[in-house]
């Protein structure tokens, strides 16, 4: 857990790692006493969690980047889609009759930042992208290093990394502009993303404390 100032809101950032079976846990454990939960997730991606049971899983698209993932990260415990760490917020919200705050871009303003940071030669590169990450060795002692060592391979391919860039700032203006009015906030993030939001936040601390 990272625990921060933004203002006068005390913000703790859980960091997950997407799809570890164990992550349902976590966020169980930190659960209780906040007066404002989030998620990166954007609101569609919410939703579809909050009404999983109504959903045909099979009709879930998962990329060949995820499936090496998933390969990877099976090491250190089933991976499950959705990822149970969100499914648990959701859920635990739901029975409290709390709204999950969605820190991340909506559809429409997540497809538009794809293609203005993704070029086509890079999209189309994907599948060379998951060959190579199938192939590199990876010697991560935790599940969260290995979520980090393979965001890495991923965002080598600049377009990527400037679409994380682009969440990053998202989400951290989301939990910005929570802050302003609640006095607590549990953020529950996927931890390749929690290092480039919390710079972000403390940036933005800093900032104000200057003016």
């Amino acid at each position: 857990m990272i625990s921060l100032g933004v203002g006068s809101c005390r913000v703790d950032i859980l960091p997950v790692v997407n799809g570890l079976a164990s992550g349902a846990g976590k966020v169980r454990e930190a659960y209780g006493g906040y007066e404002a939960y989030g998620a990166s997730l954007g609101i569609e991606g919410l939703e579809s969690l909050r009404r999983r049971a109504e959903i045909d899983m099979n009709d879930i698209v998962v990329s060949e980047l995820d499936i090496i993932y998933s390969k990877k990260m099976s090491e250190f415990g089933d991976v499950i889609v959705p990822s149970p760490a969100f499914c648990e917020i959701v859920d635990l919200c739901t029975a409290d009759g709390i709204s999950v705050i969605p820190l991340d871009m909506n559809d429409y303003d997540y497809d538009t930042a794809y293609m203005e940071c993704i070029k086509a030669t890079e999209f189309t590169s994907e599948h060379r992208l998951a060959k190579r990450g199938m192939r590199k060795k990876m010697p991560a002692e935790t599940p969260e290093e290995l979520a980090v060592m393979w965001d890495r391979h991923v965002s080598s391919v600049k377009g990527y990394d400037r679409l994380n860039r682009r969440r990053e700032e998202h989400m951290a203006k989301e939990i910005r502009d929570t802050a302003r009015y609640r006095s607590s906030l549990l953020a529950v993030i996927e931890v390749e993303r929690v290092e480039g939001i919390v710079s972000l936040l403390k940036d933005g601390h800093e900032r104000e404390r200057r003016m």
